[in-house]
């Protein structure tokens, strides 16, 4: 799989973002079967406005062309883009990404296995209740729950200034955590703008006669 990050991509290649585009894609052929998986997707693939600086459109523009070129041919890598912004893309990069599957913070169970998977290995205190945890974190994301793990573990040490690595994590320090650790799951006019773009999909998607 070849990885690209819109921030790594112009912070490391400024000025000559469009050759680093056309190695990536010359790459993913050479390795094919390959994923090319493209992070921010929104920053390097957002809807063209009037007045933009030139080289963001040519960069657009470069990747949509060397994204025809994969589905040219037989041995076509497969594209993969992440967003938090859907509704930001140019309507060039969704009519060709057909499929567009919105991953929605976890559930309660979900919550529950990931708190779980992040505290293994550590020693918990008796009044800790995994289920508890996860009623609390309600919309907290994965990246959300780490973070409050940490902060539980970095306030539990610091109760502690002498043998760091015998510690048992108590529910005070989850608390405290939760004080302070604040989910950045999506505002109401964010998930507004979700069931918007979704609606919108599943018209284009009935009228091509597509499930």
């Amino acid at each position: 799989m070849l990885a690209i990050s819109t921030a790594e991509l112009w912070q490391k290649c400024h000025g000559e973002d469009e050759k680093v585009i056309k190695a990536v894609f010359s790459m993913a052929r050479k390795l094919f079967p390959c994923i090319v998986f493209l992070d921010e997707a929104d920053a390097m693939l957002g809807a063209r406005k009037a007045g933009e600086k030139r080289h963001i459109r040519s960069m657009l523009n470069q990747f949509l062309m060397e994204w025809d070129g994969l589905t040219s041919g037989l041995d076509s890598p497969f594209m993969l883009l992440a967003t938090n912004r859907p509704f930001d893309l140019d309507p060039a990069v969704l009519r060709r990404a057909p499929v567009q599957i919105h991953i929605d913070v976890p559930s309660p169970a979900a919550r529950k296995m990931i708190i779980e998977r992040l505290l293994r290995g550590e020693d918990m205190g008796p009044d800790v209740n995994y289920a508890m945890l996860a009623h609390h974190t309600h919309r907290y994301t994965g990246s959300d729950l780490k973070n409050l793990c940490v902060t539980a573990a970095t306030t539990c040490v610091s109760e502690q200034p002498g043998d760091t690595d015998q510690r048992t994590l108590m529910f005070r320090h989850f608390k405290h955590a939760l004080n302070i650790i604040k989910p950045t799951s999506l505002s109401v006019t964010m998930r507004d703008q979700f069931q918007k773009f979704e609606a919108n999909v599943r018209h284009d998607n009935e009228e091509h006669g597509e499930e």
